[in-house]
């Protein structure tokens, strides 16, 4: 027999019911769930208020792709690997970044944005939900705009969990949740670090930057100390690689901070061609759909070793 008397505090217990913490407690209170007052909530009360659907929800896995330094190819990481991640499993594309690049890939009307669903500075919400596109198969895309660099200065403490939260009620219905984070330090990529179980660090082999790898690794040992205890390096990934072409002992002077993936990402042709055209990778170049399918694969076996 299963024993249900865990319990929860209020974060834990919305998480739980798959539900934001503010509707959680809203309907906690409304319905004087025992321990609507303490903020302590046992698995059983929780079941008995609540349809628990633990059979048909993920544990979905959210992986922040993040280098402050601009053109290190960030969105055609977040683009061809949630693409290659999604032939075999569910994935929705978070852009995150107020270029919205990954957004005018694939959409070329103007549509609500996440910028819509984050409550910030008490402005009218709209639920992720109600905003995502789908894309392809198993592969869906949550919308960005330039309204999201407006997004500078926290107001309100939640502040830094604006995109934890909105997440937190879909993040079920996904294996895999990519964040394609915009080329900058501040409060858009700690909202992204604090949401995020994994970040992986692409890096451009002709554009290297020591010190702005010094700086992101001091960021994410900042909020893994104070705002998100589970966040969980991956590594790193050379991306644009020319072999001979790039710079010597890139990987080593990377390894200071960051383990470095053994799947490289290859310069080619088609991944621009892919974007002119607005087209999935796997309909212009089934060779270079192998290539990310090769970096999903290691990033897979890397989460399993990470949560073993």
């Amino acid at each position: 027999m299963a024993d249900n008397s865990k319990e929860f505090d209020s974060k834990e217990a919305a998480k739980f019911v798959n539900l934001s913490l503010e509707v959680f407690s809203e309907k906690a209170k409304s319905l004087k769930i025992p321990g609507w007052k303490t903020g302590k909530f046992n698995e059983n009360s929780l079941r008995k208020y609540f349809e628990v659907e633990a059979n048909e929800s993920f544990d979905s896995n959210i992986i922040a792709i993040s280098n402050q330094k601009g053109g290190e190819g960030k969105t055609t990481i977040s683009l061809y690997l949630a693409e290659a991640l999604s032939l075999e499993h569910k994935v929705l594309l978070v852009d995150w970044d107020p270029q919205a690049n990954a957004t005018q890939l694939f959409l070329k009307e103007d549509v609500p944005s996440v910028m819509d669903c984050l409550g910030y500075r008490g402005r009218k919400t709209r639920t992720l939900k109600s905003i995502i596109e789908n894309v392809a198969p198993n592969f869906d895309l949550v919308p960005s705009s330039l309204e999201l660099a407006n997004l500078t200065t926290p107001y309100e403490r939640d502040d830094f969990e604006l995109l934890r939260e909105a997440l937190l009620p879909i993040r079920s219905e996904y294996e895999y949740i990519i964040i394609d984070c915009p080329p900058s330090l501040g409060l858009i990529l700690e909202n992204a670090l604090i949401c995020a179980d994994y970040i992986l660090v692409p890096i451009q082999t002709r554009a290297f930057s020591l010190q702005g790898i010094k700086d992101l690794h001091e960021t994410i040992s900042k909020i893994q100390k104070k705002a998100n205890q589970r966040l969980k390096l991956l590594g790193a990934v050379l991306n644009q690689y020319e072999g001979q072409k790039a710079l010597s002992g890139l990987a080593e002077g990377i390894r200071k901070y960051f383990p470095v993936f053994e799947t490289v990402v290859y310069r080619r042709e088609s991944i621009p061609q892919a974007q002119a055209k607005m087209s999935l990778l796997s309909k212009i170049d089934s060779s270079t759909v192998k290539n990310f399918k090769d970096l999903a694969l290691e990033v897979k076996e890397k989460i399993h070793v990470q949560k073993n």
